[in-house]
């Protein structure tokens, strides 16, 4: 164990006790140091790694491997032995250069101030320790040192850090990105905001619009200028525009990513509603401030990503959204949820409407050629609230690609996986659950002619669909009758 990252646990009396056992039964590797021979002995019979030893004395604490501790917590009730405690922590931090998280429990909040303000990263009332230490209180704590983490990286970065977003970002991926920038501006380190494709959606426009937002496309950045690369709400190469042959400094995403895919020196993948509850806690746990216009973005990011809460919300996600609201332009929160919606789209809307089939609650619709494809999965949305309607599938022609878009609310069907099932053979397809998209090159369209072109995609895309998913049988095709001999 002596490579590993631990939790040193100082005090085991019975609070101590019950948050040990807590930690242990997540998976995390223990420390228990307290000065009683027979607390230490009992704990170690229980299979706990323990130390016989006054905490407050700093070689104590090396010999019990404050050197690899992550977190610290200090679990006293006595004022006076927290303070010496912190004395002996905060010498080795500087002795040692290291920074853990250190927890102190505390009598009441009149004494949180006071024990952070000696060094305390968080503190605790005896009164919540035993209520409060459940799963979200670990994921909290996990949160903080991979906070401190980001931090230790940033101090040893020099020059400007390229800030990558998804292609074509959505409001998650905008907002979190806009965190991060703040966040490395509060350690001295200046960053640029960089995506490509497009920024079609009327309410990403409202967003870099309203914010004032300064983002770059990557077709007019030069990569060699900066000394440094975080990818923000997507972990490799496969959906963003950093070239392949630079690899990421920093990956935060919380998209389920398999962890041999993702190559940083810094990586943050942890599975939430959004990431920008991610960066909301980055900021949180550094004490950067979060001024009211950001907050409002990270709303709309967490609303976004996760359906207004009606898809993969975590407790960690409501959590950050109540502190959120509580710093947000409310004004500004009002425009960015219902930005005004421009003609082009009312227009492919009207279409979408009009040629509309339904069929066993699914309704599929061809809206013909598209300028800003980013109209299909608004008429979806749309079309979704429709009475009868389970599942919606629109898809038009844009830039000689024929894009699709499909919602549901029917959780027989993981739509990403139907749409790939359906078009990864002649396009690219993939998605969530409840929401999904493909893209197919025109090209790959058999028909004979213009003329015939929107019957033949109607088939091989909106028939094919169906047939994905259950709704109608295959289709077979004639063979031809062999001529007769004369």
């Amino acid at each position: 164990m002596r490579g590993e990252r631990v939790y040193l646990v100082l005090g085991c009396g019975d609070v101590g006790f019950s948050v040990a056992s807590r930690l242990k039964r997540r998976g995390a590797e223990l420390v228990v140091v307290d000065k009683d021979a027979k607390k230490i002995e009992l704990f170690k019979k229980m299979g706990y790694s323990a130390l016989v030893g006054d905490f407050c004395l700093p070689d104590v604490l090396k010999d019990a491997g404050i050197s690899r501790a992550e977190v610290v917590l200090l679990m006293v009730p006595d004022f006076r032995l927290t303070e010496r405690a912190l004395g002996a922590i905060n010498r080795l931090k500087t002795e040692l250069k290291i920074d853990p998280v250190v927890v102190a429990r505390v009598l009441d909040e009149a004494e949180t101030a006071e024990v952070k303000h000696l060094g305390a990263s968080d503190a605790l009332p005896s009164s919540q320790i035993l209520a409060n230490f459940t799963l979200s209180r670990f994921e909290e704590l996990k949160g903080m040192v991979k906070e401190k983490r980001l931090r230790a990286l940033l101090g040893e970065l020099g020059g400007r850090i390229a800030i990558v977003l998804q292609t074509n970002p959505d409001p998650d991926g905008i907002a979190s990105g806009v965190a991060l920038k703040r966040y490395a501006k509060a350690f001295g380190i200046d960053a640029d905001i960089i995506y490509d494709g497009s920024i079609g959606h009327q309410q990403n426009r409202a967003l870099v619009n309203l914010l004032d937002l300064d983002l770059l496309h990557a077709e007019d950045v030069k990569f060699d200028n900066y000394t440094a690369f975080a990818l923000v709400d997507v972990a490799t190469h496969a959906n963003c525009a950093l070239p392949k042959d630079i690899l990421p400094t920093i990956v935060i995403d919380h998209h389920p990513v398999p962890s041999s895919e993702v190559r940083a020196r810094y990586q943050d993948i942890t599975v939430v509603g959004s990431t920008s509850t991610l960066l909301t806690n980055y900021l949180r746990y550094a004490a950067v401030a979060i001024d009211g216009a950001t907050a409002a973005a990270l709303v709309i990011g967490t609303l976004t990503d996760t359906m207004n809460f009606t898809r993969g919300t975590t407790p960690t996600d409501f959590e950050a959204f109540e502190h959120l609201m509580k710093l947000a332009d409310v004004e500004l929160l009002g425009k960015l949820q219902s930005p005004a919606v421009p003609p082009d789209a009312l227009d492919v809307l009207a279409r979408a409407i009009k040629g509309s089939k339904l069929n066993g609650g699914y309704l599929i619709t061809n809206v013909g050629e598209v300028d800003d494809r980013d109209t299909l999965p608004q008429a979806s949305d749309f079309l979704l609230k429709r009475e009868g309607v389970q599942t919606v599938l629109v898809y038009g022609i844009w830039n000689n690609l024929v894009c699709v878009s499909a919602r549901t609310n029917d959780i027989a069907i993981h739509l990403g996986q139907a749409l790939r099932q359906a078009f990864s053979e002649i396009g690219s397809a993939g998605g969530h659950a409840r929401m999904a998209g493909a893209m197919i090159p025109l090209k790959a369209i058999k028909a004979k002619s213009k003329r015939v072109l929107k019957r033949a995609i109607d088939r091989q895309v909106g028939r094919k669909f169906l047939e994905v998913v259950g709704v109608t049988k295959p289709s077979k095709r004639r063979k031809a009758r062999p001529r007769s001999k004369r």
